[in-house]
């Protein structure tokens, strides 16, 4: 049983695909905050960066976008290695659709290079290209469809034929093309009369969006909890002539259908696998870092054996654990070591096949000189943690505190300062319980009175963070 769980709340709205109960895509927004990805914009170019070959373009939503040269549609302008400076020019109004939404301190993302995604086809103006899906493996479809492509497909428009176009006549798949094309002619008048920066096309509701995205896989059921949602939807559905059924249901979704713990366990660095083995998944500003382990798997045989049965079995779990946090960016995977190279491959082809069905696109670069795995994948919005969690007010979002033993030299350090520079007879130590305890394990008052003559005072304030601490003084 293939089913979605549309989850709508005041604060987030969550979409959950489900394979006979197992969670194996989740995507969340803020429902005051949802992505723009695809929104097309008239936009004003505030300014060029010559030495970053990039762009700044305000699109009207109070933080500019970026734009990179390799997004600036060159056609008729200019040769490749142009300079940002002379396609593009302070002031000027821009047509750009955006490819990447905020992420943390970074600017959304755009490009010239508009794309319509429709059915069956995604529409490429300004260009003159058919591609196809990787998804369709059959070479005979894969002929016809760029046949009939070939036939139907405007002059000066290029397309992209999506997976669900395998099993569709040739009326319906240039139906497709056509109120694709019929789009982008409207969104072109609009551009010309409307003053920038202002939005001309928004995106398909997120619900209709991954429902159209996802329209290649087999889904038996659709479950949604707002009413508002259910009726568009089902109106979506039935217009477009696919067999899912679709229901409403009240209530916490996620709850409801057991999912609660799944969900909860994508916050976690650390995923046991089944033989005992695990992963570490660590995540900074820059990449992603994945370590495997064997853990309390001590295997049967050879530890040949052992060890290429625990990365595989990893490889397998990194492959859903990349699609259900959604992350991101280049990441890095720390394989448990092999020494032969026939086994390095097979654990490459179970990693790339692996990966077929996530629908963000992926590309393994293989095993680097230190033996470590490298690969990208798609990053077009926040993954998963970022919307359910926040950074630790105490660590600063390290993962980590100052230890004990560094606490106690920073303590006395702030102490002896204070006594080789004042004549200071009492000193008071304000602080949380932990660092209260350190003082008193470690004789801090007896040592200090002994040795200098000061008094030291202890408050406590549970209110201070836990290596936070403060330090007042009287002659």
């Amino acid at each position: 049983m293939k089913r979605i769980l549309f989850d709508i709340s005041d604060k987030f709205d969550q979409v959950a695909y489900l394979e006979d109960g197992t969670l194996v895509e989740y995507h969340v927004e803020y429902s005051d905050n949802r992505s723009i990805v695809g929104n097309i914009y008239k936009g004003k170019v505030k300014n060029t960066i010559k030495g970053m070959q990039s762009a700044f373009i305000d699109i009207g939503i109070g933080k500019n976008a970026y734009l990179f040269i390799s997004d600036v549609n060159k056609k008729g302008k200019a040769d490749e290695n142009c300079s940002i400076t002379k396609l593009i020019k302070p002031g000027q109004d821009i047509i750009v659709q955006v490819s990447k939404d905020s992420i943390g301190l970074k600017n959304p993302k755009v490009t010239t290079n508009i794309s319509l995604p429709g059915k069956y086809v995604v529409l490429l103006p300004e260009t003159d290209y058919i591609g196809i899906s990787h998804r369709i493996e059959d070479e005979k479809k894969r002929l016809e469809l760029l046949n009939i492509a070939k036939r139907v497909k405007p002059d000066n428009l290029g397309i992209i034929i999506r997976t669900a176009a395998q099993n569709v006549n040739e009326v319906e798949f240039e139906k497709d093309i056509l109120d694709l094309c019929y789009l982008y002619d409207e969104i072109i008048k609009k551009y010309k009369y409307v003053n920038s920066p202002e939005l001309i096309y928004e995106e398909e509701n997120f619900i209709v969006k991954y429902i159209r995205d996802l329209s290649s896989f087999m889904v038996d059921e659709i479950v949604i909890n707002d009413v508002e949602q259910y009726e568009k939807t089902l109106d979506y559905i039935k217009k477009q002539g696919q067999n899912i059924s679709i229901k409403y249901e009240e209530g916490d979704l996620i709850s409801l259908y057991g999912i609660e713990k799944q969900v909860e366990r994508l916050l976690g660095k650390k995923v046991w696998l089944k033989s005992g083995g695990f992963i570490i998944i660590d995540k900074t500003e820059a990449l992603t870092v994945i370590d495997v382990n064997t853990g309390k798997y001590v295997g049967k045989s050879s530890l040949q054996e052992t060890i290429l049965k625990t990365n595989i079995e990893a490889a397998k779990e990194i492959a859903l654990q990349l699609r259900l946090r959604d992350i991101g960016g280049i990441i890095v995977i720390d394989f448990i070591d092999m020494d032969n190279e026939s086994d390095r491959q097979k654990l490459l082809s179970v990693f790339e096949e692996s990966l077929k069905s996530d629908r963000s696109k992926c590309s393994v670069l293989g095993f680097t000189h230190l033996g470590l795995v490298e690969m990208t994948r798609k990053r077009v919005r926040s993954n998963v943690s970022e919307y359910l969690q926040d950074k630790c007010e105490c660590c600063k979002g390290t993962g980590y505190v100052m230890s004990n033993n560094m606490l106690v030299l920073k303590i006395k350090r702030t102490i002896e300062r204070i006594l080789r520079n004042t004549n200071a007879k009492k000193i008071k130590i304000t602080s949380n319980r932990r660092i209260l305890n350190l003082i008193s394990q470690n004789d801090l008052k007896k040592s200090y009175k002994e040795k200098f003559g000061a008094e030291i005072n202890t408050v406590l304030n549970d209110k201070l963070d836990i290596d936070e601490f403060q330090v007042d003084y009287e002659l």
